[in-house]
């Protein structure tokens, strides 16, 4: 037996499945927006060296990643 997960197999992927009950009169989109993960995993490691004089809270809010979702209406 591999150790390679095979994607067709239903199986595979059955831990990682969370399921979250939803009430019957939530909106869908509204219940699957509260169960996002806080922190998304677009933002990239921080590396502040000895150089940057730059406050490490600021540097770190500045390196963010901020995606645009579809209720971003500036182009």
């Amino acid at each position: 037996m591999s150790d390679i997960t095979d994607p067709t197999e239903p199986e595979a992927f059955e831990d990682e499945i969370e399921l979250v009950e939803v009430g019957i009169e939530a909106p869908e989109a509204d219940a699957a927006e509260q169960h996002l993960e806080i922190f998304p995993h677009g933002d990239e490691p921080l590396a502040i060296d000895e150089t940057t004089e730059a406050d490490p809270a600021d540097a770190a809010d500045q390196h963010r990643v901020v995606d645009l979702d579809d209720e971003e209406y500036r182009g």
